[in-house]
């Protein structure tokens, strides 16, 4: 009872429509309003919630006997109100009972409710959520192969810019280029694996010796995940200015997730192109949090950020004979990235049993992608058994090579897997795509999909293989000329991307 908990009051925002009108119309292609993006005080200014919402809660909050000038902090937009307080206080503010709870293989631990919390009617109108109350941190994480098949051998920085037609000359230029990736739940990178990893795999090609900024904490010891999107960021997006933004973990505190959202909503500067690795069921979370999420989402593409997830790394995801999506990458606002396979010898890519894919019972179809799911549920003539929503957001987008990578960890080579590893290499790709915009005077390109899905060609598609579903490794979604369900538009051919953003 004398703990303190930290919430975050999702305050809810103005001009949603509007908001969503002007996201499209930056993001497609032949627009009058393509790539002019909004600046942070230009966004605040349609978005930031009516002054009724921000004293209702205010008022709700002092009426508690909370000091709201003490205890809390508003964004800079007032779109979050992050508050720490006594638990006797939140438990009297939503009707709940909190308790420690603490997971049995991590050892993490979390101050949830069980009960659903409840609000004074006058303040419901004005609230999205209240974050910090149910949703327990989950992060995913790359798997580590103890037996590497080692006839296709292991991928490295080189031979991933020699697959993906990089070469070993091309490297970030510009000044204003920034790549970043994000990590959550304690995940540091370490600067002697960054170093070791480059003095091992990184002599071939041009490219910057430590990440240029840190926001939040990273501290010893180091993890497999932020080592593996950092080595490799920085590998394809070579020589880019790199940021690690790191959420921290706090004991029993706040879901990363939302923290970082509140960050990244927060912040006057933001990167480019942004790699993250993270995901939960769709049907594990809310719909009022998930588009709260969405209109984050949609809030920095407007600014001109490219925001990559990895799809996830459970196959079509079958559960009771149903395929359950994941969330973010079942977002229409983000670019999923799914995972292949293949041999080094050859240079052939298939797609990965791992990556997942799918339809999401939430979310519409966006029009950027009709088309090419509507081709491939027509022509493809291996669709699962189980059931799925045909109509909703199909992902992935794209690909990238996702097994037998190398990093370094605790300074050994370690092999790894998992379209973690596929999502930094995909960002670092566009990462060098957007330094070739920028150098010219050109705007980024912001949220990608709608470019991506009119530009197909400029991607390698993936024919072969399926991903893992109901009935075993090769009962899920199966890979397909144009788009599919396992591996999107297929995996980055550099030279043709670049050509087709400089063409729009």
């Amino acid at each position: 009872k004398d703990e303190t908990l930290p919430l975050l009051f999702a305050v809810k925002q103005s001009n949603l429509e509007k908001l969503e009108n002007l996201f499209w119309d930056v993001s497609t292609p032949k627009t009058k309003r393509y790539r002019q993006f909004l600046s942070h005080e230009e966004l605040n200014r349609i978005i930031s919630p009516r002054d009724d919402s921000i004293d209702a809660i205010s008022s709700w909050l002092s009426e508690s006997g909370l000091d709201v000038a003490a205890a809390c902090r508003w964004t800079k937009g007032k779109e979050f109100l992050s508050c720490t307080l006594p638990s006797f206080v939140a438990e009297s503010l939503l009707g709940v009972s909190f308790s420690l709870y603490s997971h049995s293989s991590s050892g993490l631990t979390a101050t949830r409710a069980c009960e659903h919390y409840t609000v004074p009617i006058g303040v419901a109108p004005h609230l999205d959520f209240v974050g910090g109350v149910h949703r327990f941190p989950h992060t995913p994480r790359p798997r580590q192969q103890r037996n590497v098949n080692a006839p296709l051998g292991l991928q490295t920085p080189s031979s991933l810019r020699t697959r993906y037609n990089v070469g070993s000359t091309v490297a970030g230029k510009s000044s204003a280029n920034i790549q970043a990736v994000a990590q959550f739940l304690g995940q540091h990178y370490g600067k002697a694996d960054l170093t070791e990893f480059f003095a091992l795999f990184g002599s071939g090609f041009t490219h910057r010796h430590d990440v240029d900024r840190v926001i939040g904490p990273n501290t010893f010891p180091a993890g497999a995940e932020a080592n593996l999107d950092v080595q490799y960021i920085m590998s394809l997006g070579a020589n880019a200015t790199t940021w690690f933004w790191s959420t921290a973990e706090k004991h029993a505190g706040q879901e990363p997730f939302l923290q970082w959202m509140m960050d990244v909503a927060n912040a006057s500067s933001i990167p480019q192109v942004m790699s993250v690795s993270y995901g939960d069921e769709e049907s594990s979370l809310d719909v009022a949090y998930m588009q709260r999420v969405n209109a984050e989402f949609m809030k920095q593409g407007l600014r001109g950020m490219s925001l990559l997830f990895a799809s996830g790394d459970s196959g079509a995801n079958c559960q009771s004979n149903v395929l359950r999506p994941l969330f973010p990458s079942s977002s229409p606002y983000i670019t999923a990235v799914g995972g292949t396979e293949g041999s080094l010898a050859s240079g052939t890519e298939k797609a990965a049993a791992l990556s997942s894919g799918g339809f999401s019972n939430v979310f519409t179809q966006p029009p950027y992608q009709t088309a090419a799911v509507e081709h491939y549920l027509s022509a493809s003539s291996h669709l699962p058994k189980a059931a799925y929503n045909r109509s909703g957001r199909a992902f992935p987008d794209v690909a990238a090579m996702a097994m037998n990578y190398v990093s370094v960890d605790t300074l050994i080579p370690q092999p790894i897997d998992g379209t973690s590893c596929s999502a930094p290499t995909f960002s670092g790709i566009m990462s060098l795509v957007t330094d070739g915009l920028l150098a010219g005077g050109k705007a980024p390109l912001g949220f990608l999909n709608p470019f991506l899905y009119e530009n197909a060609e400029a991607l390698h598609d993936i024919t072969e293989q399926c991903s893992g579903g109901c009935d075993g490794e090769s009962s899920g979604w199966c890979a397909a000329a144009g788009w599919d369900a396992v591996t999107g538009l297929g995996t980055p051919n550099y030279p043709e991307l670049l050509k087709a953003a400089q063409s729009v």
